[in-house]
């Protein structure tokens, strides 16, 4: 925050802050000061922009719903991680934030969240053995709507014996998934793929990795892409808008889970990939 009202220009880590008024000021206070404003998650790696590719009619029709997820054991230190009053929050605003990106970054604003948010494991054995009281949440469900009637469920568990770290975006006629079942990318469509791997994911054929778009894409660090921002004063493909409507998602799912009550979302963002509004539109035909 300081940074920003001197105008000097911020990478940020996620969470924007532990709050979401103060999410709306550092975005608003870059805006007005005119400083180059990068916060994470940054998911432009080559993968994802391939992925992003294929977010349309011709490959896996109108899109009908979605899920992602970041679930895993829990951090493995007995450190503030687990402590409320230190971290303000757990899975939500450590892990969360990363399905939601990816979500939103693919499929554009939503418009309303709700959410289930516990604390599971409140005494706990980490990694190195030793034993942590915890009253942080660590089990995260939330649901997205979109303004087409789509459902998107995000979950984040700190309770897995493994790492779950996958998106998969469902349409009528096809499925792209995003680091799922050892794959990096499937598209599951009936349309032929040039330069494509077919293989099988979960059970289904027409399966295909995408080999030639994932390796045409650009492939840029965080630190790549700010230091190109610097350099030619644009602001970040991921634009500050959109990072805050992903932390007003996160600060809505707490919201929504203490009132027990839908939260509509009150940002919005203008997406940078080419989406088709009447991708969303699953009522106007037969379809």
């Amino acid at each position: 925050m300081a940074a920003l009202e001197r105008g000097l220009h911020v990478l940020n880590e996620k969470p924007i802050a532990t709050s979401f008024e103060d999410c709306e000021r550092m975005v608003s206070l870059a805006e007005a000061k005119g400083a180059i404003f990068m916060s994470l998650p940054f998911d432009l790696h080559p993968v994802f922009l391939a992925a992003s590719e294929f977010v349309n009619e011709r490959y896996i029709g109108k899109i009908t719903g979605a899920e992602a997820q970041l679930s895993l054991p829990g951090p493995w230190r007995d450190n503030w991680y687990y402590t409320k009053s230190i971290a303000h929050g757990g899975a939500v605003l450590d892990c969360a934030a990363y399905p939601i990106s990816r979500l939103v970054g693919l499929l554009g604003p939503a418009v309303s969240v709700m959410a289930e948010v516990n604390t599971l494991i409140p005494n706990r054995i980490v990694g190195d053995g030793k034993k942590v009281r915890s009253d942080v949440d660590d089990n995260v469900t939330i649901i997205l709507q979109f303004a087409g009637g789509q459902h998107a469920v995000i979950r984040s568990l700190w309770g897995m014996a493994f790492k779950q770290n996958n998106t998969i975006i469902y349409g009528r006629k096809g499925t792209i998934a995003i680091n799922d079942s050892g794959y990096p990318l499937i598209v599951q469509t009936a349309e032929p793929m040039p330069n494509a791997e077919q293989v099988h994911w979960r059970g289904q054929e027409d399966c295909y990795i995408p080999r030639g778009e994932i390796a045409k894409q650009t492939n840029e660090s965080v630190i790549a892409h700010f230091v190109h921002c610097l350099r030619t004063g644009k602001q970040p493909i991921q634009s500050g808008k959109q990072q805050l409507h992903v932390h007003e998602i996160m600060f809505g799912a707490y919201r929504s889970a203490e009132s027990g009550e839908r939260y509509s979302l009150t940002t919005t963002f203008t997406p940078w990939a080419k989406l088709d509004p009447l991708l969303f539109d699953t009522r106007s035909e037969y379809v």
